[in-house]
C-alpha cells in the first residue's frame, strides 16, 4: 500500500511539473557616483525573480511571480503577485507595479539608458502618475485595432485609468490617477517613435492638488552608434507657479558581452535656482 501511495504521488508530481513552467532570473548593478554636493559613494542594487506559469485546459494562462531585491541594506520581497490572462485580457492581483506603471513606456523618463542619477532631481520633476507599493487590483484589455485600455485600484486607496494606442508609427498613452493623496488628481500623456534610427520619447503631466497645479515634461533621444555602444540625452522640467526645477542628463552604454553592460554618464540639476551636478558609472549584470 505504501508503494502504491508513493507511486501515485510521483505520478501526480510529474503531471504538475509537465503543466507548469518555473524560471529564475535576475541581475545586479554596482553604481559609483560623485557630485558637487556630496562625497563619492557606491551602492549595489539587484533582483532575483522566481516565476511559475501554467496554462489551464480552458486556455487561461496563470503566472505567479515573486521578485526579491538584492541591496546593501538587506533583501526584501519587492513584488509578489499573480496574473490571469485569456481572450478577455489580463487580471493582475497582488503587490506589484500598478497598471499605469506597467504601460507608460512612451515617457521620456523611461527611455534613457540607465538613469544613473548622480544628483537627485527636484521634487517637481516626474511625468509618471502616482503609484502605490500596496497590494492592488488591475486589469488590462487585449490590444484591438491598436488600442489597449487598463484600470487599477488599491482597496481603500487610489485608482488609475489609462489607454495606449498607435498612430502613424507613434506609440502613445493617456493616463489618469486620483485618490493616492488627498485632493490630488493627475493626467499624464506620452509619445514615442523611431526616426532615422533614433528613438525619441516625450511626456507631459499636470497635477492638481486642491487647486495648486504642477506641470512637468520630459524629452529623451536615444541612439545606437553600433552593436555595442549607445548614447542618450534627457531633459526634464517641472514647475509650480514661479518655482521651477529642471534636469539634464547624458549617458552612454557599452555592451562588454551579452548580459554584462557598462554605463557612464553625467547629470545637472537646477532646483529653484540652485544648481548641482555629478557623474556616475555602473556595471550591470543580468541572467
Amino acid at each position: 500500500r505504501k508503494v502504491l501511495l508513493a507511486t501515485t504521488a510521483l505520478v501526480a508530481m510529474s503531471v504538475t511539473a509537465a503543466q507548469a513552467d518555473v524560471s529564475i532570473g535576475g541581475g545586479m548593478d554596482f553604481l559609483y557616483t560623485t557630485s558637487d554636493i556630496a562625497d563619492d559613494a557606491a551602492s549595489v542594487d539587484g533582483n532575483i525573480t522566481i516565476k511559475g506559469s501554467m496554462t489551464t485546459d480552458n486556455g487561461l494562462t496563470i503566472t505567479v511571480t515573486q521578485n526579491n531585491t538584492l541591496q546593501t541594506a538587506g533583501s526584501q520581497v519587492e513584488d509578489a503577485f499573480m496574473t490571469i490572462g485569456g481572450d478577455f485580457g489580463t487580471l493582475i492581483l497582488g503587490q506589484t507595479d500598478m497598471v499605469n506603471d506597467r504601460n507608460d513606456g512612451a515617457l521620456g523618463i523611461n527611455n534613457d539608458l540607465f538613469t544613473l542619477q548622480s544628483v537627485a532631481h527636484g521634487s517637481l520633476i516626474g511625468t509618471d502618475t502616482t503609484d502605490s507599493v500596496a497590494a492592488n487590483i488591475g486589469f488590462e484589455s487585449p490590444t484591438m485595432n491598436g488600442i489597449k485600455v487598463y484600470a487599477g485600484a488599491v482597496p481603500a486607496g487610489g485608482s488609475q485609468l489609462g489607454a495606449n494606442f498607435s498612430i502613424a508609427g507613434l506609440s502613445m498613452h493617456v493616463q489618469t490617477a486620483t485618490g493616492f493623496e488627498a485632493g490630488l488628481d493627475e493626467v499624464s500623456v506620452g509619445a514615442k517613435g523611431t526616426f532615422a534610427g533614433a528613438t525619441i520619447a516625450v511626456g507631459s503631466k499636470q497635477e492638481d492638488a486642491s487647486g495648486t497645479k504642477t506641470d512637468s515634461s520630459d524629452f529623451t533621444i536615444k541612439y545606437a552608434l553600433n552593436d555595442t555602444t549607445s548614447v542618450s540625452f534627457m531633459y526634464e522640467e517641472g514647475s509650480t507657479g514661479s518655482t521651477k526645477h529642471d534636469q539634464t542628463s547624458i549617458e552612454a552604454k557599452y555592451v562588454i558581452t551579452p548580459g554584462l553592460n557598462f554605463y557612464i554618464g553625467t547629470n545637472s540639476v537646477d532646483t529653484a535656482g540652485t544648481t548641482n551636478s555629478g557623474a556616475a558609472a555602473a556595471l550591470s549584470v543580468s541572467f
